[in-house]
């Protein structure tokens, strides 16, 4: 009974066991040392909604509504519960209860290794397969940047194309089971543009499968596979509707729902999503897609780590600091303009790149047309902008795909598919050389040839070939320019080098199993070896020892002097302008004020409307710093009128960069919480609405789209609302973010405008009768007060979401049901012995 159970499930066990061991070393600060990782998108969910997170901290509820980022946003990308959904538990137990970053690596070799498996790959080469998979560079990378939703979804990628493929090979059971765990996944863990290249490469995998039915008069068979698929994949949503329906909901409402303008602040014509020029930065360049063979063919990292024997290092020597720049310098290069920084290269390795093209030679199976088809369309979708022509029409054509931007993430099908031709190399190698040895042998010699040759070309002449420049330099003096592409030059041929040194250990090794006729387990040694020995050197150019710190200090917020003298204010209830940074890329500000700026690809399009016309515009920042470096930071120099925008998004305090560090300065003409308006000023159309508030005094005017005006309509259908110094509104409590009171005292009917921003979710109510909201000046809320004293409450409740949890529930029970079934009924057929699973 022990012999048959190790017989039949002890290499299992040893590649789980191994692949634990393995994410364990890489990141063993972590695991050993209760170290973490500085990792940039983690911190900066920290201040975006730290609101939220502290009310549920210190209440045990949730808020729908954050405050701390682009002047208010809802809570659903901040901090909100986690609906009641299955895959979520079945997710931390798979990751062992860290997803963040050894965990992630153990995902990434597990669903690999169940793709290969079942392709039919032995339990080793899955093994090999597996590592060399989750040791490609970009996993690593995104690791330390803390892109942690799009390395739990590319986990998924592999398993999910391993079930369908069992499905079709008429493992209904195994295959049923597979897809439905890892599609539940993969939605819960809710990165939609990984999982929309997924399906891009299922809808390939599935025109390639049907035509093989066809041809081989398969298509029962074909019908009945494609009929379980559909069926898991639509039970694996259903446990995450909890956060699918409100992200939909939400989506409309944010830059990928497209823009409610006709045209943008150039005057160009919107899109219905992401416009091109925004969407398509961080194309890859066309050269660029060489790292995937060399690793610094474009220079490794913007804030790459560079030694003493460098060029740059030593130009460095006479400032005194050297060692310090040295730990981050931009030696990233492109042949893309479209792409000025990078986290990190995108290196599948030189090993798996020489067995790509060894595969594409001799392996026979359909699943080569598929791969090498994902391949293709991971390339030409990741040069975005460098392949202009194809990608516009698939930009405005291909459905959904303007909804998603930086085309380079599209390598990640290539990531994964070349390793699976790669490893399908080796079996067809593995399983037929006695009978096909002159054909391998030739194979192997074109392959070798190509591969090796390319990388001998750039190790002799790549340093002529290109100008190593980077827009970044353009800052730089002349010195470090000329320092900095010395070194670029010598670690592209560098490289070249090393990976032509890869591909000729590999590729004797296997001439030599051909040859020789050696045992394969050799050669899976030498192959895993070499393989593993690639990809770990180059991620530990990404991720070395010095990148982890004490943890403590990696969720370290550090108020600078511009945040302390700010935070003296006693009143919290007004909006900071951070102008030191980069205001739309970052989120620090936000974890000490409610802030302006931020930094979240789903802001609300209608605010990203007013970062473009004004709070982003290049002119108009120009304008604002001329005039205050004019007044020397004395605002009564300032005219009141000069920036409406800032003034009535409750902006009190700007910071500003200067040679001593950042300065706050108070903005006295913030227009406060909320104020009562002499007027109304009617217009058309959005179009007209935007380019009105930059003209107006919003403290005496308000811009309305005519289409609010059944709102207002009741005793005020005018122009003109009457309005004296008697008319005061003030906020009197802040419950919480989704939850304000104010005070009006008023002796005429008076309409009011608050510094808030405008959102569906929100129910106003005088004295606690329910009353319409009007979205006033673009994005704020505005009321229509009756005289009197009235206390004013802003209530946020999303009753999508309250829905959608009760649906999430119903899903996991069902596909708990189901997976217990499933397991049953295999228990039953292996009982029946002999039964095809």
């Amino acid at each position: 009974m022990n012999n048959q159970f190790i017989k039949k499930w002890g290499g299992y066990v040893v590649a789980v066991v191994l692949f634990v061991a393995l994410s364990v070393a890489f990141f063993y600060p972590i695991v050993l040392e209760d170290k973490n990782l500085v990792q940039y998108d983690v911190r900066s969910s920290f201040g975006l909604g730290r609101d939220a997170r502290e009310y549920h901290k210190n209440t045990g509820d949730y808020v729908h509504w954050s405050n701390m980022m682009f002047s208010g946003m809802p809570a659903n990308y901040t901090y909100m519960p986690l609906a009641p959904n299955i895959f979520i538990q079945i997710g931390r137990i798979l990751g062992l209860g860290n997803t963040d970053n050894w965990g992630l690596l153990f995902l990434y070799m597990i669903g690999f290794y169940i793709l290969l498996i079942s392709l039919g790959c032995s339990n080793w080469l899955s093994v090999i397969g597996a590592v060399a998979y989750a040791f490609c560079s970009y996993n690593i990378v995104i690791i330390d940047a803390g892109h942690i939703s799009k390395g739990l979804v590319m986990a998924t990628m592999a398993p999910i194309i391993g079930g369908v493929i069992l499905c079709y090979r008429g493992k209904y059971i195994w295959g049923a089971i597979i897809t439905l765990l890892f599609t539940g996944l993969n939605i819960a863990w809710a990165h939609q543009q990984i999982t929309y290249y997924l399906l891009l490469t299922l809808v390939i995998l599935f025109v390639v499968y049907l035509v093989y039915a066809v041809r081989e008069k398969t298509m029962t068979q074909f019908a009945k596979s494609s009929a379980v698929l559909v069926v898991a994949a639509l039970l694996a949503i259903a446990p995450s509707l909890g956060s699918l329906l409100p992200t939909m909901d939400y989506a409309k409402e944010t830059m990928r729902g497209g823009s409610v303008l006709k045209a943008n602040v150039d005057g160009k014509k919107e899109s219905s999503g992401l416009e091109l020029d925004y969407a398509y930065q961080w194309s890859y360049g066309k050269m660029e897609t060489f790292t995937l063979l060399i690793p610094n063919f474009a220079g490794g990292s913007s804030t790459y780590k560079i030694g003493k024997n460098t060029e740059t290092y030593k130009a460095l020597l006479p400032t005194g600091q050297a060692a310090q720049y040295a730990k981050s310098m931009p030696m990233y290069w492109s042949d893309s303009q479209y792409k000025t920084f990078t986290s990190g290269t995108i290196y599948v390795g030189a090993i798996i790149c020489f067995l790509f093209v060894l595969g594409l030679i001799i392996v026979r199976r359909q699943e080569k047309w598929w791969i090498l088809a994902a391949t293709l369309l991971s390339f030409v979708l990741a040069w975005g902008r460098n392949l202009y022509g194809v990608n516009e029409f698939l930009f405005h054509h291909l459905p959904l795909y303007n909804k998603f931007r930086t085309p380079e993430m599209a390598l990640v099908i290539a990531n994964m598919a070349m390793v699976v031709l790669a490893a399908l190399a080796v079996k067809e190698l593995t399983d037929n050389y006695k009978t096909k040895k002159q054909e391998y042998l030739k194979a192997l010699y074109i392959s070798g040839g190509i591969v090796g040759g390319i990388c001998l070309l750039f190790a002799l002449f790549g340093g002529s070939m290109f100008d190593f420049t980077s827009n970044a330099d353009q800052n730089m003096p002349d010195w470090l320019r000329t320092a900095l592409v010395a070194d670029r030059k010598a670690m592209l041929s560098g490289d070249a080098w090393r990976s032509f040194a890869f591909i000729a250990l590999a590729a004797c090794a296997i001439y030599f199993f051909i040859r020789k006729n050696f045992d394969v387990k050799y050669l899976f040694a030498i192959l895993g070896v070499l393989i593993f020995i690639d990809l770990w050197a180059v991620d530990r150019r990404f991720i070395y020892e010095d990148k982890f710190v004490a943890k403590h200090k990696s969720q370290e917020f550090v108020p600078s002097a511009a945040d302390a003298v700010i935070l003296q204010d006693k009143d919290p209830d007004y909006r900071v302008f951070n102008l030191a940074v980069s205001t739309f890329n970052e989120s620090n500000t936000s974890y000490f004020h409610k802030s302006v700026g931020g930094y979240s690809p789903a802001k609300l399009r209608r605010y990203q409307d007013i970062i473009d016309f004004y709070l982003g515009n290049p002119q108009e920042m120009s304008r604002l710093m001329n005039e205050i470096i004019t007044a020397q930071g004395d605002f009564g120099k300032i005219s009141p009128n000069a920036f409406p925008v800032i003034n009535m998004l409750n902006t009190r305090y700007l910071i500003m960069p200067s040679q001593n560090g950042e300065i706050p300065l108070r903005n006295p003409y913030a227009l406060g919480n909320a104020w009562f308006v002499d007027s109304i000023r009617w217009v058309d159309s959005a179009d007209e609405e935007i380019l009105a508030i930059g003209k107006i005094d919003p403290r005496t005017t308000a811009v309305v789209d005519k289409a609010q005006q059944s709102k207002i309509q009741a005793k005020s259908a005018i122009n003109k609302i009457l309005s004296d110094t008697v008319n005061t509104i003030k906020l009197t409590e802040y419950i919480d973010p989704g939850h304000l009171v104010y005070e009006s005292v008023s002796d005429t009917e008076a309409f009011a405008v608050f510094s808030e921003i405008y959102y569906k979710t929100w129910r106003a109510y005088i004295d606690g009768k329910e009353v319409p909201i009007v979205r006033a000046d673009y994005i704020l809320r505005g009321l229509l007060v009756p005289p009197g004293v009235h206390k004013i409450e802003f209530k946020c409740r999303d009753e999508v979401i309250v829905r959608s949890h009760t649906y999430a529930l119903i899903g996991s029970i069902a596909v708990g049901i189901v997976f217990a079934a499933l397991i049953g009924l295999l228990i039953y057929r292996r009982n029946k012995k002999g039964e095809n699973l």
